[in-house]
């Protein structure tokens, strides 16, 4: 029998046996939680702890089961819970108007503009802080909105339905980058975009929803992921069959909306995203109150800080600074010098789709690495893609507070 030398984590060993001709057999392998006694501690108390793990596997039966359709469009207003008064939701966590990122602050400013709410963003921030006009965070009405994404009444939305729960969630019919409100002198034509989808996208796609019925937003997905890899990533092809299910319901119920929302959509190959998006919140509602459930349910920045959520303590948030995204391309014009920190709740889609366990990021030593759009830090819109990972620091005080 030939022997064989094995090593654990040993590289001096390793290059030591090959000098004398012995290639050992390396063993991958690294400490839990790379070693850190404090964070070792908290997995052996989390992994012990037979709630965790029956919450986990309730949890986890919701977003398996989870059946998310598109199931209407209109405005926020006459749609979202709560959104008939003077309140703007804006990406992140909740927090004090100063301490939004820049990008971020404006877009919600001139959100205030589109709602005839104040003439300029200086009149809207002031309104703002002196409590004339409310802000809140999306995750609170059951929101979901992509990049430097804001919703206030009058904007479009998509409206999806878990057709196992009935839990609801809405997102922005936009694309929360490249048509955001951005700065004037752009400010104008964008602000005639959002009047288009309130005004005639929207109850197009009503009308068509309300002659075929709902539409099986997770069978879209699978087809797109068969077509054209992960949606989040490459959202076109699900925008491209999300066209053709509801091509023969306008054709035959809103003809005339049809120009406009083929205007819409060719503009764009985001336009999809918040969909994905809001079907995503409305999967990963069910697990929100699990007892002792360590899945993480949100992820989401507001260009300062960036916040999760856990499955088994709803409403409660941990943070961290934002970190910047690893870019993998930057639009034409554009560098790292024009980026903003995290800004957004794509990653929600991430949740939904990976399942991710605050314990198994701490055992790892990191979290997974989510697909982001990069967002400019003047105006919001979209200016690259990349790849970023949430601090472990809200992961671990995350799972201390649910094992304490």
């Amino acid at each position: 029998m030939r022997l064989a030398i094995a090593t654990i984590g040993a590289p001096h060993v390793e290059t030591g046996l090959r000098s004398q001709g012995v290639e050992p057999l390396v063993i991958d392998w690294s400490p839990p939680a790379r070693g850190d006694v404090s964070d070792v501690a908290l997995l052996v108390r989390s992994y012990a702890d037979d709630d965790v793990e029956a919450g986990n596997r309730h949890a986890l039966s919701h977003l398996d089961s989870a059946r998310p359709h598109l199931v209407g469009a209109g405005l926020a207003a006459d749609l979202v819970p709560g959104m008939d008064e003077r309140i703007i939701l804006h990406v992140g966590p909740p927090c004090d108007w100063d301490h939004l990122g820049p990008a971020l602050r404006g877009q919600i400013a001139r959100a205030a503009m589109l709602e005839g709410w104040a003439a300029d963003s200086d009149g809207a921030a002031d309104m703002i802080v002196r409590g004339h006009i409310a802000i809140a965070p999306t995750h609170s009405r059951g929101v979901a909105a992509t990049m430097c994404g804001v919703v206030s009444p009058s904007m479009a939305i998509w409206a999806v339905r878990d057709e196992e729960t009935g839990a609801e969630a809405w997102a922005p019919i936009s694309d929360g980058a490249h048509n955001g409100l951005g700065r004037s002198p752009r400010t104008r034509d964008v602000l005639a975009r959002e009047r288009l989808l309130a005004d005639r996208v929207a109850p197009g796609i009503a009308r068509a929803l309300n002659a075929t019925g709902p539409l099986d937003i997770g069978a879209l997905l699978d087809s797109a992921r068969t077509m054209g890899g992960d949606p989040s990533a490459h959202p076109r092809v699900a925008l491209i069959l999300l066209q053709d299910i509801l091509l023969a319901g306008l054709a035959d119920h809103a003809l005339d909306s049809l120009p406009a929302i083929t205007r819409v959509t060719r503009s764009s190959d985001l336009l999809a995203l918040p969909l994905i998006a809001a079907a995503s919140r409305a999967a990963l509602q069910a697990t929100l109150g699990v007892p002792r459930s360590s899945l993480v349910a949100e992820i989401t920045g507001n260009g300062t800080d960036v916040a999760v959520m856990l499955s088994g303590l709803p409403d409660v948030w941990f943070t961290a600074p934002a970190p910047m995204i690893d870019a993998d391309a930057y639009n034409d014009g554009y560098s790292a010098a024009d980026a903003a920190p995290w800004t957004g709740d794509q990653a929600v889609i991430a949740c939904a789709h990976l399942a991710i366990d605050a314990r198994l990021c701490l055992d790892a030593g990191e979290a997974p690495a989510i697909h982001l759009g990069i967002t400019s830090r003047t105006d919001g819109v979209q200016i690259g893609t990349g790849t970023a990972r949430v601090p472990l620091v809200p992961i671990r005080d995350a799972l201390n507070a649910l094992t304490p």
